[in-house]
């Protein structure tokens, strides 16, 4: 299953919007700032899958035209809504009838989107009131992941044999260490057992409907049909007293509810010829139903603890929402929308979300298209570019576009996204464990974006023979430099470190002993048993930008007192006035750049469109970068 193409004539900000799905990867990330209508995209989507999935039986009318193309199977589907009626594969059609459509609709909501949620809602209500009794053949197609399917989630994927792929990464991740229930007064635990509580559905209103004997006849408030079936089938793996353990277990008659333990290897044996996805599903059904409460796996964490799947945080179980839910439904065709499924996580887990992603199996990667929403520079640096779409605003209408993966965390970092100090770790980790050669370290994400323009300017058919990579601020970046990890875990590697002329002399000169003196050049140190040299910018040799360094009494530099910033070097360019002031926090008349909310717009748009003539400043820095690397 792979969307191709979206057209919404009009839902909320997206006016004429259209998307194309050109890229060959199972997973699709958007990315934009707060408004720009990612979620907006994810709201649409739903109402045009439902619109599609519930027309024949509901006939209701969409509030917008669309369009959709997508493949199943090697086979492609257009269906078009326009004026109130259908075309499907270029033909007026008064009905979906056969069209080819998905299995389910998989929708993870983190809980930042009310709309989203109240979508889900809406189509389980609907199809609530489609039961009338617990004999009902139909599934959800829609089928929404909050946090209330957690237990569920991780249960079913911790019933699959012990090497099962799923269930050792489940394991792993959440740090789980053995199933069963501790021994009272040992260090023994029980064979792995399922807790199960039942409580009387909604079909189930009335007396004729009493549990009176808890046989086969009555018991489960009289199910029937596929529903009584399973129910039975479970039956078959209840067990009294797991390891000889006493547990309140059976039919609790005045309270009209049931717990039940259910031996972990039965179930395996039972349903030895049932998928996880239709292990899923059944136990969904109960829920769909009323009937199941609750379910759990008592077990031991790595730490010692003992503990239930309720035990694990939302934050924790998110890290782990996408491979569950992928590798449940593998076997069939879906879209599944996650709508900001890192928000919780730590940075670490947030860095690590997206490796996991392509961890899940081929047939999960060829069958299940996933549109995935994020705010996190952790997950998108993680990220390979081609999978990334941005959302930005395009005068009044919003359009996504292909960007490098640098420029949409620049773009992002303006008021969406800031690099916190682990996330610049994690960022760099990541760097070095998939680059070779030497790196250039730079204060922040704007130098990266005019170095990497000034190159190639200078050196157009060149490519750059280093990295250049974002650190978090000149105390980070002078830590960075001597931590002696960074050279022990990537030995053979050239380092540089580049520092603003400012109040990060004092951390630059505490990198090692001089080897260039002059300024104009840049001033460059080396630590002493090292291949790791710190720079400075160089200085202009115009005034006044060189009178904010260069002591013209004495011939040395005001050191932390000095002003020089990347984008000062373009002072006095003709045109760019705007972007520079006086700085009044001073009393010397040092020039200033206008303001840091600019930086980003000045770095993408304003520097790539100056002449070479202008990054001359930086060519004798990268010619000792150059030598250093060669």
């Amino acid at each position: 299953m792979r969307l191709k193409s979206v057209t919404i004539s009009q839902y909320k900000n997206l006016k004429d919007f259209t998307l194309n799905f050109d890229g060959e990867s199972f997973i699709d990330v958007f990315v934009g700032k707060n408004g720009t209508g990612k979620s907006n995209l994810f709201e649409a989507l739903i109402e045009i899958f439902r619109h599609i999935v519930e027309y024949d039986r509901e006939k209701e009318d969409l509030s917008f035209d669309y369009s959709l193309r997508y493949e199943i199977e090697g086979t492609e589907t257009e269906i078009v809504w326009n004026a109130g009626g259908f075309r499907i594969n270029g033909e007026e059609r008064a009905t979906i009838g056969e069209t080819s459509l998905p299995d389910n609709v998989l929708i993870y909501y983190s809980g930042h989107n009310d709309r989203v949620a109240q979508l889900v809602q809406q189509y389980e209500e609907t199809f609530r009131k489609r039961i009338k009794n617990a004999d009902f053949s139909e599934s959800r197609r829609f089928i929404g992941i909050g946090t209330e399917y957690k237990e569920l989630l991780l249960a079913v994927l911790l019933m699959q044999p012990e090497a099962n792929k799923a269930r050792c990464f489940i394991s792993q991740k959440l740090g789980i260490d053995k199933l069963g229930l501790q021994k009272p007064g040992t260090n023994d635990f029980t064979e792995p057992v399922v807790k199960l509580t039942l409580i009387r559905p909604g079909y189930a209103r009335g007396i004729k409907f009493d549990v009176e004997n808890n046989d086969e006849n009555d018991r489960y408030w009289k199910p029937e049909g596929i529903t009584k079936i399973f129910l039975d089938k479970l039956t078959n793996c209840v067990i009294k007293t797991p390891g000889g353990v006493t547990v309140n277990e059976g039919y609790f008659k005045t309270d009209d509810y049931y717990i039940l333990y259910l031996d972990l290897g039965r179930i395996q044996k039972e349903f030895a010829d049932v998928s996880a996805q239709d292990l899923f599903r059944q136990f969904d059904n109960l829920k769909t139903l009323g009937l199941l409460n609750e379910i759990s796996i008592p077990l031991q964490l790595n730490s010692g603890v003992n503990a239930s799947i309720s035990h694990f945080s939302d934050g924790q179980f998110q890290s782990v929402y996408i491979y569950s839910i992928v590798e449940l439904f593998k076997d069939r065709n879906c879209i599944t929308l996650l709508d900001e499924p890192d928000s919780f996580l730590h940075p670490e887990w947030q860095f690590d979300f997206l490796k996991q992603v392509f961890e899940i199996t081929d047939t999960a990667a060829k069958n299940n298209h996933v549109l995935m929403s994020s705010h996190s520079a952790s997950t998108i640096t993680a990220a390979h570019e081609s999978v990334i779409s941005l959302f930005e605003f395009d005068g009044n209408n919003v359009a996504v576009t292909k960007v490098k993966k640098a420029d949409i965390i620049s773009s992002l970092s303006a008021g969406l996204i800031a690099f916190s100090e682990s996330e610049a770790r994690l960022n760099i980790h990541h760097v070095l464990n998939n680059t070779s050669g030497g790196v250039l370290f730079t204060e922040g994400i704007t130098d990266e974006m005019i170095l990497e323009t000034a190159w190639s300017k200078l050196y157009p058919e060149e490519k750059l023979s280093f990295e250049i990579q974002t650190a978090f601020s000149c105390g980070f970046l002078r830590n960075l430099m001597k931590d002696k990890t960074l050279y022990t875990g990537h030995p053979g590697r050239v380092f540089f470190s580049l520092f603003d002329f400012d109040e990060a002399h004092k951390d630059w000169n505490q990198l090692g002993v001089d080897v260039q003196t002059d300024p104009h050049q840049c001033l460059i140190k080396k630590q002493a048993t090292r291949e790791s040299y710190a720079l400075l910018l160089p200085v202009p040799v115009d005034e006044p930008i060189r009178r904010q360094v260069i002591n013209p009494h004495t011939g040395g530099n005001y050191g932390k007192n000095s002003l020089l910033t990347i984008e000062l070097l373009f002072y006095g360019i003709d045109g760019l006035d705007e972007y520079f002031k006086v700085d009044t926090e001073r009393t010397d008349g040092f020039i200033k750049f206008a303001s840091d909310g600019q930086k980003i717009t000045f770095a993408r748009d304003v520097v790539p469109a100056l002449d070479v003539e202008f990054f001359e400043i930086f060519r004798p820095m990268f010619e000792f970068i150059r030598s250093k690397c060669h």
